[in-house]
């Protein structure tokens, strides 16, 4: 490009010098002599349009190769630019890269440190080996005789004694069982007095106002009510302890739960854990608690309110969360003979998955009347209080009371539970089972 410059330079000098020339000879009009000898060294005009043509063509030329090289170097300093970018990529890629070989190497470095530890670890599995090796090999060389039959007479000895301690620990178990028994049934004549002392003070309130001559036994039975039902047909909205007569049955004192279909008799609930429910079969058949707190109305009761006609149960559970549940019953209920059997006749309503068998009658066990589905295992006593039991997983309503989810798993096992809701494992806050007679023709 310096080159064509320097050719245009001279050029132009050129012909500036030969036009120069030129016009001074037309001036003088050619009259010198040495005009003469000077008219033959400029150039005519055709050579200058000669010069001036090419001059012209050179510099469009050179106006064409100027253009191309300015397109080129855009398109060299846009290459640079392309250049530069990937460039700046590859910068940033090797940063990553860096990062992730560091990253690497602190890896790999923590692998070193584990395959050392996995090594040592080897180290003392052979070890361990080679001592267990050494110790099959004395194993597999028997001792003398003499010294064999020591050892043996020694085991022998320990097995005898052994077999002596465990039959003392069965004694004292079955002592212990025994007492336990004694106890119960202790408590259980204690509650029996103390709730005749009740029903005596109730019947002498009660005998108020009547003749001297009328004996207290003497109260009217058409004045009460068969069940909360029919207290509730009767008008009667409140809940709370009221006194029925069902047919065939002395007055009981029992809860009513009045509700917007009906009155409903409550046979269990359990809120607070002030009631030990682990109690013996004839505790169960008579009642247990306060009506006001924690109870079990009691089996004798619950079949003299059922046997009037097919009733409704209907049990209420409701967990630590705060989230209630319920499921409803077609049910019948046997007397004593029967082991006061439940009769499930299918499920009515509810948003509870049912937990108990529909299928085959239940008997009721203690763990001192063991009547349940299980063969092998006394259920109320490998679990805690008495029910209904088919199995001893599925559920079980009168259970240890916990005031909070115990850690251990054994501990949970003996709670409150209702398998299809929370599970085998979760003690339940609070549960109420009552049962309602149905009215002759009504479904529910």
């Amino acid at each position: 490009m310096q080159w064509s410059y320097v050719v245009v330079v001279l050029c132009s000098s050129l012909l500036a010098g030969q036009v120069g020339a030129f016009l001074s000879e037309r001036r003088n009009g050619g009259a010198s002599p040495l005009g003469k000898e000077k008219k033959v060294q400029f150039a005519s005009w055709d050579e200058v349009n000669v010069i001036a043509h090419g001059l012209l063509q050179l510099g469009h030329g050179l106006k064409e190769h100027v253009d191309k090289t300015k397109g080129q170097l855009r398109e060299i300093a846009g290459q640079l630019g392309r250049h530069n970018a990937s460039l700046g990529e590859l910068q940033q890629e090797d940063r990553e890269l860096r990062g992730k070989v560091e990253g690497s190497h602190d890896r790999l470095h923590n692998l070193s440190q584990e395959l050392q530890e996995a090594a040592r670890g080897r180290e003392s599995l052979e070890r361990r080996l080679q001592s267990i090796e050494g110790r099959i090999g004395k194993a597999l060389h028997p001792p003398p005789a003499e010294e064999w039959g020591r050892m043996q007479s020694f085991i022998d000895a320990q097995n005898k004694r052994i077999d002596e301690l465990l039959g003392q620990v069965k004694l004292q178990q079955y002592s212990l069982d025994k007492q336990n028994l004694q106890i119960k049934s202790l408590q259980s004549k204690i509650q029996d007095k103390t709730q005749g002392q009740a029903w005596h003070a109730v019947l002498k309130k009660q005998s108020k106002g009547i003749s001297e001559n009328q004996s207290v036994s003497t109260v009217p039975t058409h004045a009460l009510s068969a069940d909360c039902h029919q207290l509730f047909l009767a008008g009667q909205r409140s809940s709370g302890v009221s006194w029925v007569q069902p047919a065939r049955s002395p007055p009981l004192e029992v809860f009513c739960d009045m509700a917007a279909d009906g009155g409903w008799t409550v046979i269990q609930r359990r809120m607070n854990g002030s009631v030990d429910f682990d109690q013996l079969w004839e505790a169960y058949r008579k009642g247990i608690g306060n009506l006001n707190g924690e109870f079990w109305l009691g089996l004798e009761k619950m079949f003299h309110l059922a046997q009037q006609r097919p009733g409704l149960l209907r049990i209420e559970l409701q967990d630590w969360e705060g989230q209630s549940r319920y499921i409803e019953f077609l049910f019948s209920l046997g007397g004593q003979d029967t082991g006061y059997t439940l009769y499930l006749h299918g499920r009515v309503s509810g948003n509870l998955d049912n937990a108990m068998r529909e299928v085959e009658p239940l008997r009721f066990s203690t763990r001192d009347r063991d009547q349940d589905l299980k063969p092998d295992i006394n259920c109320a006593k490998h679990l805690s209080g008495g029910w209904w039991f088919s199995s001893c997983g599925h559920t079980n309503l009168n259970g240890r009371y916990f005031h909070s989810i115990p850690r251990q798993r054994h501990e949970r096992k003996q709670g409150i539970f209702w398998k299809t809701w929370k599970g085998r494992y979760y003690p339940l806050k609070a549960t109420v089972i009552k049962m309602r007679t149905m009215e002759p023709g009504s479904d529910s």
